[in-house]
């Protein structure tokens, strides 16, 4: 999990395999990776309070959860909402696919040898 905004970048999270519940979620992906990073983009002088920042994830269950939502109302975090039926277009989604497909070449050879 990771946050991009022009040349600013949150560190990259590593979350741990398998299905999370929404609080397992914030607590591994946005309180130690959105909540810097926006306070950062703060910092700096891009928005002068996160109630100007929009978050932009796609619709996976564990971003849409009603715990997800209520934490982010209560930090103020908007979040971008998607049409149902939009095709897809959020370039992450690509980038995703690409370095999933590297890693797996990487790290799982196809033979024994």
């Amino acid at each position: 999990m990771g946050e991009i905004c022009g040349p600013i970048q949150s560190k990259l999270i590593i979350m741990p395999p398998g299905q999370q519940q929404a609080t397992e979620f914030i607590k591994n992906g946005y309180e130690p990776g959105s909540l810097p990073f926006m306070d950062k983009l703060v910092e700096v002088g891009v928005a002068e309070n996160c109630k100007g920042l929009t978050l932009m994830e796609d619709g996976a269950l564990i971003h849409t959860a009603i715990t997800n939502q209520e934490w982010c109302d209560q930090h103020q975090i908007h979040k971008l909402d998607w049409p149902h039926s939009l095709p897809e277009l959020n370039p992450i989604k690509n980038l995703w696919f690409k370095m999933k497909h590297i890693v797996t070449h990487l790290f799982n050879p196809k033979t024994m040898d």
